[in-house]
């Protein structure tokens, strides 16, 4: 009651904006005086098998956010349940989080300054995170929390840039700058201390993209080992409805506390995706590196991931997956993995 006079005895030109509520993303394309409230909520569970352990069925994800706009300011929220299983039968503990909570203020085009718990700006799979969304139930070895988390909490500082022309051709500029803080008392086990880090990515008329990103951080469970990384990353989209995407990760390992060496990492893959139905897609990868999981021999990896995407209705995703894991070295087994995912967005 207090609100609804305090509206009232306002001039007309400084009365509290309306709120609007809605699920599709159309709603922020309305009268931006007022404020445009998104609820969303998308889950996922999978049936995954392999040759070395028995097979599982799990929910795997279940996330709920809130994404609230008025004029340039942005409010953002997205809580998770999350129980993953991996492709080797080793099961991992269910985890309730807060995934993502930031404020994001955006006067321009080419700035923009956010603030909070967010998705790592790094290369083409981080920032997207969403299973749901992605071509294969298998991450790339790049995207675990062993290599880079996923989200950072700090400050961000971005924007996009549009030449009229480069190259010959219409190009857009997008760039990112940040800096977070690593602790168990915020959410960020994995990391010590502060971090920091960019990303700088070119597309061109919307069919090649070509980025590079860098990321300092100190691992605390690697006796707070300082770690550097570069990632280097490409799309293009090619004639026949197909879809060329790489991404490659080195990092330079400082030696940790105690220890009397320290080694180089390198990971990577390449992909195709061929849309050859409206609603039907086929993913083969090809992912590489070093498998360096903690607990666990360091060894190098090849896994051929074999993908069939099924997208019946706009809202559901399911995906039917094999992949080979083969090993060079002791310590790993060779195995192979086969599974389904079923994904609702809502």
């Amino acid at each position: 009651m207090g609100v609804l006079l305090l509206a009232t005895a306002l001039p007309a030109q400084a009365q509290l904006p309306r709120f609007v509520f809605g699920r599709s993303t159309s709603i922020f394309q309305q009268n931006p005086d007022r404020v445009a409230t998104r609820i969303g909520a998308w889950l996922d569970g999978s049936w995954v098998d392999n040759d070395r352990k028995p097979g599982s069925v799990d929910l795997n994800h279940a996330n709920v956010l809130v994404d609230a706009r008025w004029r340039d300011l942005q409010g953002f929220v997205e809580v998770e349940y999350e129980r993953e299983t991996g492709l080797d039968g080793d099961r991992k503990s269910s985890d309730f989080e807060v995934e993502q909570a930031y404020l994001r203020f955006r006067p321009l085009d080419v700035f923009s300054i956010r603030a909070g718990r967010f998705n790592t700006p790094s290369g083409i799979w981080l920032p997207i995170h969403w299973a749901i969304l992605m071509d294969t139930i298998e991450k790339p070895p790049h995207a675990t929390k062993d290599l880079l988390p996923e989200q950072q909490v700090g400050l961000e500082l971005a924007g996009r840039i549009f030449p009229k022309r480069l190259a010959s051709l219409d190009g857009q500029v997008d760039y990112s700058l940040f800096v977070g803080a690593g602790g168990d008392e915020i959410g960020q086990d994995d990391v010590h201390g502060v971090t920091a880090g960019g990303d700088l990515r070119l597309r061109l008329r919307q069919r090649y993209l070509i980025g590079a990103s860098a990321y300092h951080q100190k691992n605390d469970r690697a006796r707070d080992r300082s770690e550097q990384n570069l990632l280097l990353y490409g799309e293009v989209r090619l004639p026949g409805a197909l879809t060329f995407r790489s991404e490659y990760l080195h990092q330079w390992r400082g030696r940790p506390s105690g220890a009397i060496w320290s080694r180089q990492l390198d990971v990577g893959y390449a992909k195709l995706r061929w849309d050859f139905a409206r609603w039907f897609y086929a993913n083969y990868r090809v992912s590489y590196g070093d498998d360096d999981r903690p607990g666990r021999r360091t060894t190098e990896q090849l896994v051929n991931t074999f993908t069939l995407g099924i997208q019946p209705h706009r809202a559901v995703r399911i995906k039917l997956e094999y992949s080979l894991h083969d090993f060079n070295g002791r310590g790993s087994e060779d195995f192979r993995f086969w599974g389904t995912s079923l994904g609702v967005r809502f």
